[in-house]
């Protein structure tokens, strides 16, 4: 968190261990719930003819991209509205100079880094895939998005465009990177919080092998580059903003794969 008069990010801010446990054990018991209770609701939902009745039917339902994308956004409002809590206990002032203002030249150079950062990424694991050193198969969860409806484009947009990179900026770059940049020093936690942003996005785990490792370096390059943005600048702006770039190329490179089609 930054000191506003200072300029600098101060060392005793009063960020807790609970701070940053416990507003991610909320979103996940959240969600858990909101599946729950989608799941008792399918019968309803297949009577009432919302859902098509069938075999697989819950695989069918949960498997659709704007369907976990309408959840995530439900998990990261929660998780949203306890950071907004942490921010305001401490102080109003340091939620204020989380968000202080930068120069608008430096917002969009952020912004348009995420999205060449996102290119560049693509036509790495491309050239790398083409010369046979990786091979990657794509994972159903690694879908944006899938044809349908425009207000089916719309949530999915939000949740990768908007809701993620302002929530997981927020979490990561500030009550995490705070919280372990007093305890340790900056240089240590900007690559640690990064590692931690890359490992919680399980790349690993929904590509076994060499191809979710790099999955998952190139998510820590992002956390990175955020992590240094967020403490040379002394604001959260310009780090959603890249996290915003690089989430809607990738969104607008899916919507185009689908459009080529």
């Amino acid at each position: 968190m930054t000191d506003a008069s200072s300029g600098r990010w101060r060392d005793g801010e009063n960020v807790l261990v609970g701070d940053v446990f416990v507003p991610v054990q909320a979103s996940l018991v959240w969600l858990a719930l909101l599946v729950m209770a989608m799941v008792m609701l399918l019968p309803a939902l297949r009577n009432a003819g919302l859902v098509q009745a069938g075999p697989g039917i819950s695989g069918k339902l949960f498997g659709q991209p704007w369907v976990t994308h309408a959840l995530t956004i439900s998990a990261d409002l929660v998780l949203l509205f306890y950071l907004w809590r942490i921010a305001r206990r401490v102080s109003d002032e340091a939620l204020a100079a989380r968000f202080r203002p930068v120069r608008r030249s430096l917002l969009i150079l952020a912004l348009l880094g995420g999205a060449a950062f996102a290119i560049g990424t693509i036509i790495a694991s491309a050239w790398l895939v083409m010369h046979k050193v990786i091979e990657v198969h794509p994972a159903p969860g690694d879908k944006l998005i899938e044809p349908g409806p425009l207000w089916q484009l719309a949530v999915s947009f939000v949740a990768v465009g908007i809701v993620a990179p302002l929530v997981e900026e927020f979490y990561f770059r500030g009550v995490f990177l705070s919280w372990l940049g007093r305890k340790a020093g900056y240089w240590v936690a900007v690559p640690v919080s990064a590692l931690v942003f890359a490992l919680l996005h399980l790349r690993f785990a929904s590509h076994p092998g060499p191809e979710g490792w790099m999955f998952t370096g190139i998510i820590a390059c992002v956390g990175l580059s955020n992590g240094l943005l967020a403490v040379f600048t002394r604001s959260l702006w310009p780090p959603i903003l890249f996290h915003a770039g690089y989430n809607t190329m990738l969104f607008a490179l899916s919507v185009a794969s689908l459009l080529v089609r």
